[in-house]
Protein backbone atom coordinates (compact mmCIF):
# COMPACT_ATOMS: atom_id res chain seq x y z
CA UNK A 1 0.00 0.00 0.00
CA UNK A 2 3.02 2.60 0.73
CA UNK A 3 4.32 1.45 -2.54
CA UNK A 4 1.03 2.46 -4.29
CA UNK A 5 1.04 6.16 -2.25
CA UNK A 6 4.39 7.03 -2.94
CA UNK A 7 3.69 6.27 -7.18
CA UNK A 8 0.60 7.75 -6.82
CA UNK A 9 0.56 10.34 -4.08
CA UNK A 10 -1.97 13.17 -5.87
CA UNK A 11 -4.09 10.37 -6.26
CA UNK A 12 -3.95 8.78 -2.69
CA UNK A 13 -4.54 12.44 -1.59
CA UNK A 14 -7.54 12.69 -3.41
CA UNK A 15 -9.33 8.97 -2.51
CA UNK A 16 -8.50 10.12 1.13
CA UNK A 17 -10.42 13.43 1.28
CA UNK A 18 -13.29 11.45 -0.72
CA UNK A 19 -13.21 8.99 1.94
CA UNK A 20 -12.56 11.59 4.75
CA UNK A 21 -15.83 13.24 3.55
CA UNK A 22 -18.13 10.31 3.55
CA UNK A 23 -16.94 9.03 6.86
CA UNK A 24 -18.07 12.78 8.35
CA UNK A 25 -21.02 12.47 6.29
CA UNK A 26 -22.14 9.40 7.46
CA UNK A 27 -21.31 10.47 11.22
CA UNK A 28 -23.39 13.16 10.90
CA UNK A 29 -26.23 11.34 9.66
CA UNK A 30 -25.87 9.05 12.36
CA UNK A 31 -26.56 11.61 14.99
CA UNK A 32 -30.02 12.18 13.35
CA UNK A 33 -28.91 15.49 11.19
CA UNK A 34 -30.92 16.16 8.59
CA UNK A 35 -29.59 15.19 4.74
CA UNK A 36 -29.75 18.03 3.19
CA UNK A 37 -28.04 19.87 6.09
CA UNK A 38 -25.39 17.28 5.63
CA UNK A 39 -25.26 17.88 2.17
CA UNK A 40 -25.12 21.52 2.43
CA UNK A 41 -22.50 21.67 5.15
CA UNK A 42 -20.43 19.44 3.79
CA UNK A 43 -20.45 21.07 0.33
CA UNK A 44 -19.57 24.44 2.06
CA UNK A 45 -16.67 22.77 3.53
CA UNK A 46 -15.11 21.49 0.93
CA UNK A 47 -15.54 24.70 -0.67
CA UNK A 48 -13.48 26.29 1.76
CA UNK A 49 -10.88 23.34 2.33
CA UNK A 50 -10.49 23.54 -1.54
CA UNK A 51 -9.90 26.92 -1.74
CA UNK A 52 -6.90 26.60 0.58
CA UNK A 53 -5.62 24.03 -1.25
CA UNK A 54 -5.41 25.99 -4.68
CA UNK A 55 -3.63 29.36 -2.64
CA UNK A 56 -1.27 26.94 -1.03
CA UNK A 57 -0.43 24.90 -4.21
CA UNK A 58 -0.41 28.19 -5.89
CA UNK A 59 2.33 29.73 -3.32
CA UNK A 60 4.38 26.25 -3.28
CA UNK A 61 4.74 26.83 -7.38
CA UNK A 62 5.76 30.47 -6.75
CA UNK A 63 8.46 29.17 -4.63
CA UNK A 64 9.80 26.75 -6.88
CA UNK A 65 9.56 28.88 -9.58
CA UNK A 66 11.62 31.53 -7.92
CA UNK A 67 14.46 28.88 -6.74
CA UNK A 68 14.36 28.09 -10.60
CA UNK A 69 15.16 30.96 -11.94
CA UNK A 70 18.27 31.99 -9.44
CA UNK A 71 19.56 28.27 -10.01
CA UNK A 72 18.50 26.85 -6.06
CA UNK A 73 16.98 23.88 -4.76
CA UNK A 74 14.83 23.32 -1.44
CA UNK A 75 17.03 20.83 0.03
CA UNK A 76 17.58 19.24 3.66
CA UNK A 77 21.55 19.00 5.07
CA UNK A 78 22.36 16.54 7.85
CA UNK A 79 26.05 15.18 9.10
CA UNK A 80 25.88 11.94 9.82
CA UNK A 81 29.11 11.18 11.66
CA UNK A 82 28.83 14.53 13.70
CA UNK A 83 28.79 14.03 17.62
CA UNK A 84 25.04 12.89 18.91
CA UNK A 85 22.30 16.05 19.38
CA UNK A 86 24.07 17.94 16.31
CA UNK A 87 22.76 17.64 13.45
CA UNK A 88 23.85 13.82 13.05
CA UNK A 89 20.55 12.92 12.73
CA UNK A 90 18.07 16.00 12.24
CA UNK A 91 17.50 17.29 8.43
CA UNK A 92 17.98 21.05 8.41
CA UNK A 93 15.97 22.84 5.72
CA UNK A 94 16.76 25.65 3.76
CA UNK A 95 18.46 26.37 0.29
CA UNK A 96 21.46 24.79 -1.79
CA UNK A 97 22.63 27.33 -4.43
CA UNK A 98 25.15 24.71 -6.76
CA UNK A 99 28.17 26.15 -8.46
CA UNK A 100 31.35 24.18 -9.78
CA UNK A 101 32.33 22.17 -6.56
CA UNK A 102 30.79 23.82 -4.38
CA UNK A 103 27.21 24.02 -2.82
CA UNK A 104 26.14 27.09 -0.73
CA UNK A 105 23.62 26.13 1.81
CA UNK A 106 21.51 28.62 3.53
CA UNK A 107 19.62 26.96 6.48
CA UNK A 108 15.65 28.51 5.72
CA UNK A 109 12.46 28.03 7.97
CA UNK A 110 8.89 28.06 7.25
CA UNK A 111 7.42 26.68 3.42
CA UNK A 112 8.55 30.53 2.54
CA UNK A 113 12.01 29.77 2.89
CA UNK A 114 12.67 32.51 5.10
CA UNK A 115 16.81 32.68 5.82
CA UNK A 116 17.82 31.89 9.36
CA UNK A 117 21.28 31.22 10.50
CA UNK A 118 24.51 31.58 8.95
CA UNK A 119 24.96 30.08 5.51
CA UNK A 120 27.70 27.38 5.08
CA UNK A 121 29.80 26.22 2.38
CA UNK A 122 30.28 22.96 1.06
CA UNK A 123 33.40 21.74 -0.84
CA UNK A 124 32.18 18.44 -2.61
CA UNK A 125 35.03 16.27 -3.55
CA UNK A 126 32.87 12.84 -4.05
CA UNK A 127 29.37 12.77 -4.96
CA UNK A 128 28.44 8.85 -3.66
CA UNK A 129 26.65 7.24 -6.35
CA UNK A 130 23.71 6.09 -4.43
CA UNK A 131 20.43 7.63 -3.86
CA UNK A 132 17.85 6.34 -1.52
CA UNK A 133 14.27 7.76 0.10
CA UNK A 134 13.95 9.18 3.22
CA UNK A 135 12.52 5.95 5.65
CA UNK A 136 9.64 7.00 8.02
CA UNK A 137 12.34 6.85 11.12
CA UNK A 138 14.39 9.94 9.97
CA UNK A 139 11.72 11.91 8.42
CA UNK A 140 11.77 14.28 11.15
CA UNK A 141 11.55 17.99 10.20
CA UNK A 142 11.11 16.80 6.11
CA UNK A 143 8.31 18.31 4.49
CA UNK A 144 6.95 16.18 1.55
CA UNK A 145 6.94 13.51 -0.65
CA UNK A 146 9.44 11.69 -2.56
CA UNK A 147 12.51 13.41 -1.14
CA UNK A 148 15.60 11.47 -1.93
CA UNK A 149 19.09 11.82 0.04
CA UNK A 150 22.33 11.25 -1.16
CA UNK A 151 25.55 11.22 0.18
CA UNK A 152 28.92 13.75 -0.29
CA UNK A 153 32.38 13.06 0.32
CA UNK A 154 33.93 16.79 1.96
CA UNK A 155 37.02 18.48 3.15
CA UNK A 156 35.31 18.44 6.83
CA UNK A 157 33.42 14.85 6.61
CA UNK A 158 30.28 13.15 5.19
CA UNK A 159 27.39 15.26 4.49
CA UNK A 160 23.99 13.76 3.37
CA UNK A 161 21.75 16.50 1.25
CA UNK A 162 18.17 15.53 0.46
CA UNK A 163 15.79 16.81 -2.19
CA UNK A 164 13.27 16.17 -4.52
CA UNK A 165 14.06 13.25 -7.15
CA UNK A 166 14.88 15.87 -9.64
CA UNK A 167 17.03 17.63 -7.75
CA UNK A 168 19.84 15.43 -6.84
CA UNK A 169 20.28 15.46 -10.57
CA UNK A 170 20.90 19.20 -10.95
CA UNK A 171 22.89 19.58 -7.93
CA UNK A 172 25.40 16.62 -9.50
CA UNK A 173 25.61 18.16 -12.78
CA UNK A 174 26.07 21.59 -11.79
CA UNK A 175 28.62 20.41 -8.74
CA UNK A 176 30.77 18.05 -11.16
CA UNK A 177 30.54 20.76 -14.48
CA UNK A 178 28.49 18.53 -16.68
Amino acid sequence: MREWVRRHPKLAVALALVLAWVVVMAVLLAFGRPLVEVIAESVFWAIIYGALSVFELRRIRRTKVRLEENGQVRAYLRYPNSRPGSLDGIWNMGIATPSAGLIHFQPAVYDTLEPSGRPTTIKVLQFLPDRRPISRKERKYVTGFGIQAMSLVTEEGDVEIAASPESPVKLLDTVEGH
